[in-house]
């Protein structure tokens, strides 16, 4: 019984022999499109410190509704203002031994602009109006815009891969039958913020945005 084949195992080597692909050629192809972005986030906030808590706390509150009041009187929809993070921490003197100075509460939100030419406008206008942080500036694509640009891009990157399975085929002298296997990565990286100086405001000028998809496609042959 011992020394006997043993059949199934037989038969799933044939199996897996048989479905090994064959007559293949794979090929990586790259797209890339630019575009200026059409969006900016902002990210705004006010820091205060006090020597109570609800103080700090009170401060605070009232320099950020002036921001937030400041920014809807600039066309700024309350849809496009959002609090993204609120803190409020005690402050430490460390001198041998940890003291209790007072407090420190930070609230921070980010504005949403469909028109990056009033970055540095609202930027300028949120610091007047109560905030001392600018965090950070952003620029982005709208969903319907980055959609559209990606699909630019993987049509050509297939037209990449194709255009080296057909060039790779017509140097081995064989035909293409088609695609078998297809996989892709799409991903787009924002240009640096770039400034210079100005007479007066902020100045802040937007680069463009790359959107590049990689695909890999197996073409089988004859």
């Amino acid at each position: 019984m011992e020394t006997r084949s043993n059949p199934s195992s037989v038969s799933t080597y044939t199996s897996t022999k048989e479905e090994q692909p064959k007559n293949t050629i794979t090929v990586s192809g790259t797209g890339t499109v630019h575009s200026k972005p059409d969006q900016a986030l902002i990210t705004v906030g006010v820091r205060t410190e006090s020597k109570s808590a609800e103080d700090a706390q009170q401060e605070n509150a009232k320099k950020m509704n002036s921001t937030i009041d400041a920014l809807k009187a600039n066309g700024i929809s309350q849809d496009n203002i959002k609090t993204i993070s609120y803190r409020l921490e005690p402050v430490m003197k460390y001198d041998g031994t940890p003291v209790l100075v007072g407090y420190q509460a930070e609230n921070m939100i980010q504005i949403t602009l469909n028109d990056i030419t009033g970055v540095g406008k609202i930027a300028d206008i949120a610091v007047s109006a109560g905030a001392n942080e600018v965090q950070s500036v952003q620029f982005t694509l709208t969903n319907d815009h980055l959609s559209s640009l990606r699909n630019d891009a993987i049509d050509a990157a297939i037209k990449d891969a194709r255009q080296k399975a057909e060039t790779t085929s017509r140097s081995l002298g064989v035909q293409l039958i088609g695609p078998s296997e297809v996989s892709l990565t799409t991903g787009y990286e924002p240009t640096p913020m770039v400034s210079a100086p100005r007479a007066s405001g902020t100045p802040i000028i937007a680069g463009e945005l790359d959107i590049s998809t990689t695909v890999q496609v197996v073409y089988q042959f004859k």
